[in-house]
């Protein structure tokens, strides 16, 4: 454990302030709940070790997920929380150790609010320890998914939109491949299988494959449910098989090149939709809600919209956002709403979530 930052402690009477409770939490963890909904980014960086009963166990690679679990267990209504600790990731230079605080606020209904005011804080933390100018980009997941829906797309190719959303070189090779389709491989398929495959009919694949199970005489819950085989095989086939036209991945490619201050942002989104002839709906009005509190509480710092901007974790589900210190390259914060989240990790149904993390470490410390 290496000494705490200068900036230790710095910012926890400001979490005090806007309401939040200070969670002191483990170090390990179950690992599950990090492999399974943090996404590819996190996993590849997690230490993961076996506890004395053979349980997959993780040093926290964030605060996030803890919070949740706590929050999830206490069962408790609308909560404010923040932290201070070390997380622990390995990065391709510099300490696997990395020390952060942050904030999360958790079953507040007023998603604008909620959101405007968390990013207002953790502008105003920024500045606090920077002591400098800083600047603020921010993005949008539920806008983006919104625009998938409009345009038709089937829901395995949403997902996987998704899931690159913020990874540039990903993203272009997925929109590459919508371009010019591969043939899905047929291998060998039983003629009833593949004629039902190609019906896109689920229950006569869940059938059939159920069917073929039996007869190989696998055991149920042995493995994979036939449902969940023909779940991944269905989505692996609409993958290879969908084609856009030049002209919706162009609107697609035109979308994630918008770039203006937030000021600005819903009127150029609205004007792209109406010459796209889209109705991008309720996410839309969120948009502009959004923007219009933040502008209310950001004290004029300035703020840009980057249509394109993602964070690569899978449960993100609405703004999204990062500061960066005047001359550093890395950010000093990163957060977003996380709506699915509480859901993924055991509740019954969604719970509005949203949250940042700080990086309290010196300016050439690990990259996050």
């Amino acid at each position: 454990m290496r000494p705490e930052s200068p900036a230790s402690g710095r910012l926890l009477g400001l979490f005090a302030e806007a309401g939040a409770q200070r969670l002191d939490l483990p170090v390990l963890h179950p690992a599950d709940p990090f492999l399974e909904t943090a996404g590819e980014d996190v996993r590849r960086r997690m230490f993961v070790t076996e506890g004395p009963r053979g349980e997959r166990l993780a040093l926290r690679p964030d605060f996030t997920i803890p919070v949740c679990l706590h929050h999830l267990a206490a069962a408790a209504g609308p909560a404010r929380y923040c932290y201070e600790g070390l997380v622990f990731r390995r990065h391709d230079r510099g300490s696997p150790e990395r020390l952060e605080t942050g904030y999360e606020d958790i079953g507040h209904s007023d998603r604008t609010g909620a959101d405007a005011e968390a990013l207002a804080l953790a502008i105003a933390a920024v500045k606090a320890m920077a002591g400098t100018s800083i600047g603020v980009r921010v993005g949008d997941i539920g806008l983006f998914a919104s625009l998938l829906s409009a345009l038709g797309l089937p829901e395995p190719w949403r997902r996987r939109l998704r899931r690159s959303f913020g990874l540039h070189d990903l993203m272009a090779a997925n929109l590459d491949r919508l371009a010019a389709p591969r043939e899905p491989a047929r291998g060998h398929l039983e003629p009833a299988l593949s004629e039902a495959a190609d019906r896109h009919d689920r229950g006569a694949v869940v059938t059939l494959l159920a069917e073929s199970l039996r007869e190989q005489g696998y055991a149920e819950g042995a493995g994979r449910t036939a449902a969940e085989i023909a779940d991944r095989f269905l989505d692996q086939r609409a993958l290879a098989e969908t084609r856009l036209d030049s002209a919706t991945i162009a609107v697609l490619r035109r979308f994630l090149g918008l770039r203006s201050d937030l000021r600005d942002a819903a009127e150029r989104v609205t004007r792209f939709g109406r010459e796209a002839g889209l109705d991008l709906g309720e996410s839309l009005d969120t948009f502009a809600a959004r923007n219009e509190a933040v502008a209310s509480l950001s004290n004029g710092s300035p703020i840009a919209f980057e249509a394109s901007f993602g964070r690569p974790l899978d449960y993100y589900t609405g703004v999204v956002f990062e500061i960066v210190a005047a001359g550093e390259q890395r950010p000093r914060a990163g957060g977003g709403r996380y709506d699915r989240l509480m859901e993924m990790l055991g509740a019954p149904s969604p719970v509005p979530a949203i949250g940042f993390a700080i990086r309290l470490d010196e300016p050439d410390g690990a990259g996050s």
